[in-house]
């Protein structure tokens, strides 16, 4: 960009049409005061506004060739790196803002938005992956850093970041779940675990639509979740199992039914020792105690992700495990 002085009397106004005003200006007219925000093209109004006052500097800075104004090369960024879920406002003072279209999740891949912010050329403000969001919440923030860039050194980026959507909101589809509870679980124990699920999903629009005591056989639990599978139950919670046994029921029977376990174990506390597996459409999550009973736990974090049937494997516990101090970082995770 070229950047010029112009003083008004001397200098030509119009041969720097189209440049941007670099600073802010006022200036008086006979029809009143007059503020001029940086960013704002030099246009004939402006030219015939600025004519009586003589004397008065203009900072104006001018495209190169191939250059893209600050607005434009914002609302470029910002519609070609969002996904599904996600709709950008038109740009104001050369910042686009990105709002969620959908009731969901939030996904951001966190190490291309640092990988972009290090560049220099796009500003890029996102909320924390994994909050929660409705329609009309601002999830993200685009500036270009210049008030012109160049549509090269933009599409250079664009490349680099590659073509997934580096923001997207993922709604809620899950609808039913079941609880499974295991002997070791004593009845009045599971009648809390069960009004405590209710509460947790109801958010989600999820019905708790059986909870079934089942014995400590592999066989028999895995009739249970054959059958549940084939209802197609989005999501089957278990009570009982004991993730650090090399014996364990519940993780035994899962090779019954063709199930995949994608974690065990987890970076977040509370929660150390959860386990999840998926088998055809159905998500089967292992919970510890201190997911049953109504305590803040890997529960309430992985929630959303689940109502939103995105992947519950060990590539999101891997992320999640910055910050899995749940009692320190919840809230912000959620605000």
């Amino acid at each position: 960009m070229i950047r010029r002085t112009l003083v008004v009397g001397t200098d030509d106004l119009a041969s720097a049409q189209g440049g941007l005003f670099c600073r802010d200006l006022s200036i008086s007219t006979p029809d009143g005061s007059l503020s001029i925000r940086r960013g704002t093209p030099l246009d004939d109004r402006l030219s015939a506004a600025l004519a009586s006052q003589i004397g008065t500097r203009v900072e104006i800075v001018l495209p190169e060739p191939g250059e893209l104004a600050q607005e434009n090369a914002s609302e470029r960024f910002a519609r070609a790196v969002i996904g599904p879920g996600l709709t950008v406002e038109r740009p104001h003072q050369g910042q686009c803002i990105i709002h969620s279209a959908t009731t969901g999740v939030l996904r951001v891949s966190a190490d291309r938005v640092i990988r972009i912010n290090r560049q220099g050329i796009i500003l890029l403000a996102t909320a924390l992956d994994g909050r929660l969001v409705s329609p009309g919440d601002t999830v993200a923030i685009v500036k270009a850093a210049h008030l012109w860039t160049p549509a090269e050194r933009l599409e250079e980026i664009l490349r680099t970041v590659g073509p997934e959507p580096i923001l997207r909101a993922a709604g809620f589809t899950a609808q039913t779940a079941a609880f499974m509870a295991g002997p070791r679980i004593r009845p009045r124990n599971v009648q809390a675990a069960d009004q405590n699920l209710r509460a947790l999903l109801a958010p989600f629009g999820i019905e708790l639509a059986t909870t079934i005591r089942c014995t400590d056989e592999p066989a028999d639990i895995a009739a249970i979740y054959r059958r549940l599978i084939d209802q197609q139950t989005d999501l089957i919670f278990v009570a009982g199992s004991i993730v650090l046994d090399p014996a364990d029921p519940f993780l035994l029977a899962l090779e019954h039914v063709g199930a995949i376990l994608t974690c065990r174990g987890a970076p977040i506390d509370p929660g150390t020792m959860f386990w999840a597996a998926r088998a055809a459409s159905s998500l089967i999550l292992g919970l510890a105690s201190c997911e049953l009973y109504g305590r803040r736990s890997i529960l309430d974090l992985l929630l959303p992700y689940a109502a939103a049937r995105e992947p519950i494997d060990q590539n999101l516990l891997a992320e999640l495990g910055y910050g899995g101090l749940l009692d320190q970082t919840f809230s912000a995770r959620r605000s």
